[in-house]
C-alpha cells in the first residue's frame, strides 16, 4: 500500500468529519424554526418533534448539505412541511386532531393562572377555530401563511415553496382572504365564537 492510499483515506475521514460538523451546525441552527413550523399545523408537541427528526434524518447524507446555507434551509422547510402534511393526511378524522390539539394547548396553559378555567376554555375554542379555518385552505396558501406568520421573508418563502418571489404576495393575499372567509363562516355558524376572548 502506497502513501497515496493513506492520503485518500485521510482525506475521506476529513470530509466525513466536515460533513458531520456541518450537519450538527445546521441541526442546531434550524431545529427550533422547523419545530415551530410543524407545531403550528399539528398542534401536538410530540408529533412536531417526530416530524423534525424525520426531516433531519432525510437530510443526513443528502448532497444538499454541501449547498449554501439558504438552500439548505429552504430544502429543510420544504421537507418539514411535506412531512407535516403527510401526518395530517394520515390522521383518521380531522375533528379528533383538533380536539387533541386543543386539549394539549389547554394543558400547557393551565400553568398560567391568568384568567381562570373559563378563559382557558374560550382560548382553546378560538385556537380550534383558527386551526379549522387554516385546515380548510389549499395546501400552498396554508404553507405560505404559516411561513409568513412565522417570520420568513418573501424570498425564503419562495425558495421553500419553489415559487417566484413575485407570486408570494399574490398567494398570501388569496390565503388571507380565504382564511378570513373560512373563519367568519365558522363564527357565523357559532354566534358566540366572536366573544371567545375579551
Amino acid at each position: 500500500m502506497g502513501s497515496g492510499w493513506v492520503i485518500a483515506v485521510r482525506d475521506e475521514a476529513t470530509a466525513a468529519a466536515d460533513t458531520r460538523d456541518r450537519f450538527e451546525a445546521v441541526f442546531r441552527a434550524r431545529y427550533g424554526e422547523l419545530y415551530s413550523l410543524s407545531y403550528r399545523l399539528l398542534g401536538d408537541h410530540g408529533e412536531a418533534e417526530d416530524v423534525v427528526q424525520e426531516t433531519f434524518l432525510k437530510l443526513d447524507g443528502q448532497p444538499v448539505l454541501g449547498r449554501p446555507v439558504e438552500e439548505v434551509a429552504a430544502w429543510l422547510r420544504r421537507v418539514c412541511l411535506n412531512a407535516t402534511y403527510n401526518r395530517l393526511r394520515g390522521r383518521r378524522r380531522a375533528t379528533a386532531r383538533l380536539d387533541r390539539a386543543g386539549r394539549l394547548e389547554r394543558a400547557d396553559e393551565e400553568a398560567d393562572a391568568g384568567g381562570g378555567p373559563l378563559l382557558d376554555v374560550l382560548r382553546a375554542e378560538q385556537q380550534r377555530a383558527v386551526r379549522q379555518a387554516l385546515a380548510s385552505l389549499p395546501q400552498r396558501q396554508r404553507a405560505c401563511l404559516l411561513l409568513r406568520h412565522a417570520g420568513f421573508s418573501y424570498a425564503e418563502i419562495a425558495a421553500t415553496l419553489d415559487l417566484a418571489v413575485g407570486s408570494v404576495g399574490v398567494l398570501l393575499a388569496r390565503g388571507e382572504r380565504a382564511f378570513r372567509d373560512a373563519y367568519l363562516d365558522r363564527n357565523d355558524a357559532d354566534p358566540g365564537a366572536d366573544d371567545a376572548l375579551p
